[in-house]
């Protein structure tokens, strides 16, 4: 038994040291190209709309309109960066990038206008367009 449980321990181990070598590997290298500081920056605000998209998706549940517009407000004070980001992959349809960018402002924007009025299953169904924006941008630049 102790055997067992040292070997599980030492299994367990392993997993986590190349876990680390991965997430390391990710962070220096993108796509066979060294990652520089504008695609660290489109990182970071993929992670910031990550978090922002689940507080307005709480924010929505209950009702609380100051939240969302908090927090849309994150999400369209970088659209400006969203526009002139370069995709990671299918580079010449930037256009097509750069039009779901726009979509997406248009989006959040309805949600928080919405919002503010009160009208919340608006303000859900504009949130949701929003959404379905980033899952296209990702299926056709990014995944």
């Amino acid at each position: 038994m102790g055997k067992a449980i040292a070997r599980l321990a030492v299994a367990a181990g392993v997993i986590f040291m190349l876990a680390v070598m991965v997430q390391a590997e990710e962070g220096m290298h993108h796509g066979g190209m060294h990652m520089d500081e504008e695609m660290a920056r489109q990182h970071r605000m993929m992670g910031m709309y990550a978090q922002a998209q689940a507080k307005i998706a709480g924010a929505l549940e209950k009702r609380d309109a100051a939240t969302v517009e908090t927090e849309t407000r994150k999400l369209l004070a970088t659209i400006p960066d969203l526009k002139k980001a370069k995709p990671h992959k299918n580079l010449k349809e930037r256009k097509i990038f750069q039009k779901i960018a726009s979509a997406f402002e248009g989006d959040v924007k309805t949600t928080s206008a919405l919002a503010k009025k009160r009208d919340f299953p608006g303000a859900k169904a504009a949130f949701t367009k929003a959404q379905k924006r980033c899952d296209e941008c990702h299926a056709k630049f990014r995944d």
